[in-house]
């Protein structure tokens, strides 16, 4: 699931530590920035840093009403490669209009980033044993998409880029 451990990879290709704690098992609630799963929402007043929620598969943004106004950041699970529902839940909460930072985890890799970049998210944290400074270069693989997206408002046959 959630490695807070690992690196953060941005959007613009810098990377950085990740800053974000989750709550253990002891059920104490650390100091600093921390990740909240739905179930512990209700300690989101508690936290003195920034406030991050973790979505995964199970708690879908369309059927969940979360305090958008009250998060920094949303942290989305990528269960694996063949389930696209954090694409959606992404392009769903810019749509409800969440502006923090949204960061794509789980099974993220640099195949993935520029479709998940075109959804809406900020930052992705590299699935363990893939390269992030070649996921970091992957990102500047497409320059000017054709679609419109929640990142591109006006496709490039639009602009006539």
């Amino acid at each position: 699931m959630l490695n807070t451990a690992l690196q953060v990879l941005s959007k613009d290709g810098t990377v950085t530590d990740n800053s974000y704690q989750l709550i253990g098992d002891d059920a104490v609630l650390p100091q600093g920035d921390v990740v909240l799963t739905v179930d512990q929402l209700d300690q989101l007043a508690n936290i003195t840093g920034k406030k991050a929620l973790l979505i995964t598969v199970d708690a879908s943004p369309e059927v969940n009403e979360f305090p958008l106004d009250q998060l920094d950041a949303i942290f989305i699970d990528f269960a694996g490669f063949n389930d696209g529902r954090g694409y959606s839940f992404a392009a769903l909460l810019r749509r409800q209009g969440f502006q923090g930072e949204l960061r794509a985890t789980g099974d993220v890799f640099k195949d993935v980033l520029n479709y998940m970049k075109r959804s809406g998210f900020d930052t992705f944290v590299i699935k363990e044993g893939k390269d992030v400074q070649e996921a970091a270069a992957g990102l500047g693989d497409f320059t000017n998409p054709y679609q419109a997206s929640t990142a591109v408002a006006q496709a490039s046959y639009q602009t006539g880029a």
